[in-house]
């Protein structure tokens, strides 16, 4: 799995906030990277609030998140300034749902 440590410009914003652009920046990265075409979000962790996903109950200690998502095909980490890190798997290979009969399922996305 290859691995890119970035830095945000700006330090003092709210930790929500600080998250979001991390992430915003994290998946910019991804859609840019040449060896993905369709990257997903598998994994992440916000270091600071503990917070990771996906939440694995009872597995793996700190690091399941990261266990994860090398695990369910993660291709690329990006680490924002040691304090976030998300890791992208390349979808591309699986089928959309377009092909299917119409369906009253969706896909959320946020």
């Amino acid at each position: 799995m290859k691995t890119v440590n970035v830095s945000q410009l700006h330090s003092n914003i709210a930790a929500a906030s600080r998250f979001q652009s991390a992430r915003a920046l994290a998946t910019s990265l991804a859609e840019a990277d040449s060896e993905m075409i369709e990257p997903e979000l598998v994994a992440w962790i916000d270091r600071p609030s503990t917070m990771a996903s996906p939440v694995l109950e009872g597995c793996g200690g700190p690091n399941a998140w990261h266990d994860y998502g090398v695990t369910h095909g993660g291709r690329l980490e990006v680490d924002v300034d040691g304090v976030s890190a998300f890791i992208f798997a390349e979808s591309s290979a699986f089928d959309s749902y377009d092909h299917f009969a119409p369906s009253p399922l969706v896909n959320l996305h946020d």
